[in-house]
């Protein structure tokens, strides 16, 4: 709950299977009532997992109608427009857009919702920064979690300050409900008009943003001074071999980013060796409990475990191609070597 009202996460998934049960159980134990989750094609059990999770929890899972509709829109943003149909949406008082490799991370009180809502002042809207992480030079897809594995951010935030350098990252947003926007997107809704509303949109340090940009279209903010009371942490390569899948599985958001050529670039830019934060290396107690417990059903432990002994089998089948080496030496990694 947040300020009494449920806050509901809108998500699109394709074959993320041995992530699922950590990310639910963290956004659990971070105050998140319900989650919505569009997916598309998956071959790795996503979809089952997703199903038991539907019996245990308020979550709903429905395929992505863009399976039905090829030419049309994208993956995210027939999954948002499909989402607002649902009841489970329209009654929930917050709803926030994010993916499964990305972990919102809250850092005043006993982190959660109603902690950073409080030590924030209150809010109508509130976008936070992104913060991506790299490999940590980790190879094997290993059963552990995500935000315990990764500490090393992909930019060196105390170089770029010390040298008058304010990179932007990404943004996602979470929204109260009964706003009226012209569009509600992955990153962040727009209504051109929203500085006359009233309404107060504030970063991850609490700070109101300027009317211009609340009234625009920006989707990038600088981390200097926006991370201050909360953040989320973008996981977007994991491992070597959790990337190599992710390539295999194509981009969710249906463009052609994870091409041969692409990938590579991708890999490189979240792969550079950066600032070290291990803030959110321990998992917090309640997320553990969380996981733990669906793991003890055994439905999803079952499943769960067929998700990783796929992905793995996966990784090494694409380790061995050699259409990939040109991927995997610019991973580090010997074309043909399992």
């Amino acid at each position: 709950m947040l300020a009494g009202q449920p806050a509901l996460i809108v998500t699109a998934m394709k074959n993320e299977g041995p992530y699922i049960l950590e990310w639910v159980a963290h956004h659990m134990a971070l105050g998140f009532d319900n989650f919505i989750v569009m997916t598309n094609d998956c071959d790795d059990g996503t979809d089952r997992i997703l199903d038991r999770l539907q019996q245990l929890i308020p979550l709903q899972h429905v395929p992505n109608p863009k399976s039905l509709f090829g030419d049309r829109s994208n993956w995210q943003v027939m999954a948002h427009r499909y989402a607002s149909l649902f009841n489970l949406y329209k009654d929930a008082g917050w709803i926030y857009f994010t993916d499964v490799d990305e972990f919102l991370q809250i850092w005043v009180g006993d982190g959660t919702l109603d902690c950073f809502h409080q030590a924030a002042g209150g809010f109508d809207v509130v976008s936070f920064t992104s913060m991506p992480f790299g490999s940590n030079g980790v190879i094997t897809l290993d059963d552990l979690p995500v935000v315990t594995q990764f500490t090393v951010q992909s930019k060196h935030y105390g170089a770029d300050k010390a040298e008058g350098r304010r990179p932007n990252n990404a943004i996602k947003t979470m929204f109260h409900n009964r706003i009226h926007f012209s569009v509600r997107r992955n990153h962040r809704p727009r209504r051109s008009d929203f500085s006359q509303l009233g309404m107060r949109w504030i970063d991850g340090s609490g700070q109101a943003f300027s009317d211009a940009w609340v009234d625009g279209k920006a989707k990038d903010i600088a981390p200097e001074g926006s991370i201050d009371l909360a953040q989320f942490n973008h996981y977007a390569i994991r491992s070597a071999e959790a990337y190599l899948v992710k390539i295999d599985r194509g981009d969710v958001a249906g463009v052609p980013r994870l091409d041969a050529e692409r990938s590579i670039g991708y890999w490189r830019i979240y792969d550079e060796k950066g600032d070290i934060d291990t803030r959110a290396a321990l998992p917090r107690p309640g997320a553990v409990k969380l996981r733990d417990q669906f793991l003890t059903d055994p439905i999803l432990g079952e499943l769960h475990a067929a998700a990783l002994a796929h992905h793995r089998k996966r990784a090494a089948a694409l380790r061995a191609r050699e259409d990939y080496a040109s991927v995997l030496a610019a991973m580090g990694l010997a074309a043909g070597v399992t």
